[in-house]
């Protein structure tokens, strides 16, 4: 709706609601640039240096083979091109205990999709810690700037209420970059950018 032209691909059951978040936004403005498809990363062609910007939202650690999705965003993004990532923090201690308790040591299965009618890997809350995070995108040619990484969400839902929440939001980002124990095992949510080099 801002002139840039996007495209999304997912496996999730919210699929079906495309069309009709489209119809709602089309109220507020042009969404003929957004397109979507449901489809397998790993079985789509490789359109070689296609976007500036690849956006992965809570999405990375369901990616199996991993180096093989990393491959693919790398050939797929155009030279200094980036990834956007957006992931749960995998040295939350609450987190891998609720996901352990879960899933055990289950960190990849294989699940079949009714509407491509396959069976596909997956990473099954597959987390990880921001310093395994840029051992694979090393591997697979990226560079996560320090300064592009941000921890998210240490206070528990609620903690915001009679407008606090700039305060807190505050509070947060002075945290994490002064208390290490905090960062490293409390605060739930993990952003970083991933440069291609």
């Amino acid at each position: 709706m801002n002139g840039i032209a996007v495209h999304g691909t997912t496996l999730e059951f919210y699929y079906k609601e495309i069309e009709g978040r489209k119809k709602y936004w089309r109220k507020f403005g042009d969404t003929s640039l957004f397109t979507a498809d449901y489809e397998n990363l790993f079985d789509a062609p490789v359109k070689r240096a296609t976007y500036n910007v690849i956006i992965i939202q809570d999405t990375l650690h369901h990616l199996e083979p991993l180096q093989e999705a990393l491959r693919i965003f790398h050939q797929t993004l155009t030279p200094n091109g980036r990834l956007v990532v957006v992931e749960e923090n995998g040295n939350n201690i609450i987190q891998n205990l609720k996901l352990y308790k879960q899933r055990g040591n289950k960190r990849i299965i294989e699940i079949y999709d009714e509407r491509l009618r396959k069976n596909i890997l997956i990473g099954n809350e597959n987390i990880r810690s921001l310093s395994t995070w840029k051992k694979e995108l090393t591997k697979a040619g990226f560079n996560v700037p320090q300064d592009s990484v941000q921890y998210v969400r240490l206070y528990l839902p609620f903690s915001f209420k009679n407008g606090n929440t700039e305060k807190l939001l505050a509070k947060e980002q002075q945290l994490w970059r002064k208390n290490s124990f905090l960062r490293e095992n409390f605060f739930f949510g993990l952003n970083y950018n991933a440069t291609k080099v």
